[in-house]
This record gives structure tokens, sequence and C-alpha cells, in this order.
């Protein structure tokens, strides 16, 4: 009986240390797909303020229907708080609320949030399409993190889970 209990306790052990490293490895792949919505986002939100004229808080409705399936985001948080704040306030409110991004990415759209309803119409676009530039970047960065952390986090897992199994018997 007290060993039927051990081995439950140590395949426990061994399943949560692979599940921490899972989850790890899955952080990074988080990021690069939020990166690239942000940059759907941003292409579409350049042609909604290009051709429409429609006000911001709509136009960063809709993004948020068409891009993230009305889930949670960067967009949503940043309309819902355009009430009590300014666009560039609560467009950084947002970015910082965002989990799935890194310093530097939130850094690179706070530069975008900035001039964010404060230029005309060419000022905008120019500025997307900067910000869209360096989310390129960042996504090149990240997609290259994540080649390089994903299968390290996913196999560190198991093996902390085995050393742990180990040392336990």
């Amino acid at each position: 009986m007290l060993t039927i209990l051990k081995m439950m306790m140590l395949f426990l052990v061994f399943g949560i240390c692979t599940m921490l490293g899972i989850l790890k490895a899955k952080s990074y792949d988080a990021r690069v797909e939020e990166l690239k919505k942000v940059k759907n986002a941003l292409e579409m939100l350049k042609s909604k303020i290009e051709f429409t004229y429609a006000p911001i808080k709509d136009i960063f409705a809709e993004v948020t229907k068409v891009v993230y399936s009305n889930e949670e985001n960067i967009f949503q948080n940043t309309a819902s708080l355009m009430d009590q704040k300014g666009v560039s306030q609560s467009w950084n409110l947002a970015v910082e609320k965002e989990i799935k991004l890194n310093k530097e990415d939130r850094e690179t759209l706070k530069m975008f949030g900035k001039l964010l309803g404060k230029t005309d119409k060419a000022g905008q676009i120019n500025e997307i399409n900067v910000t869209s530039q360096l989310i390129d970047t960042q996504i090149e960065k990240a997609e290259q993190e994540k080649t390089k952390n994903y299968k390290l986090f996913k196999t560190l897992g198991s093996v902390v889970g085995i050393g742990i199994c180990i040392i336990l018997i």
C-alpha cells in the first residue's frame, strides 16, 4: 500500500514538472501569435483610418471582432478605457495589461500609443507603418526565441521531474 502511494506521488511530481515545462514553452508560442494578431490588427486599423471616418473607438471594436474573435485584447481594453481616459493613456494601460508580450514588445506598442489620436490621418498611417515594421522585427525575435527555447523547456520540465523522482526514491 505504501509503495503504491509513493509511486502515485512520484508520477504526480513528474507530471507537474512536465506540465510546468510545457506551459513555459507555450508562453513563447503565445507571444508569437499575439504579435502576429497585433500586426494584423494594425493593418486593419490603418485601412479603416485611411478609408473611413469612423471614430477610433468603433474601429477598435471592429478590430476586436474580426482579428480577435471578441476575445480580450489590447484594442478591446483600450476602447473600454477611452470613456474615462484619453486614447493614448488608455492604449498604454491596455498594453501594460497584456501578459503575452514581453517588455520590449510593450515599449514598441507604447511608442505607437504616444501619437495615437493626436495627429492627422496621414500621421496616423505613417505611425502605424513604422510600428508595423517594428512589430515585424519583434516577430522575428520572438520566433528565434521560440525556436531556441520551446524544445528546451519541454524537455527540461521532464528532466527535472525525473530528477526529483530519483531524489525522492
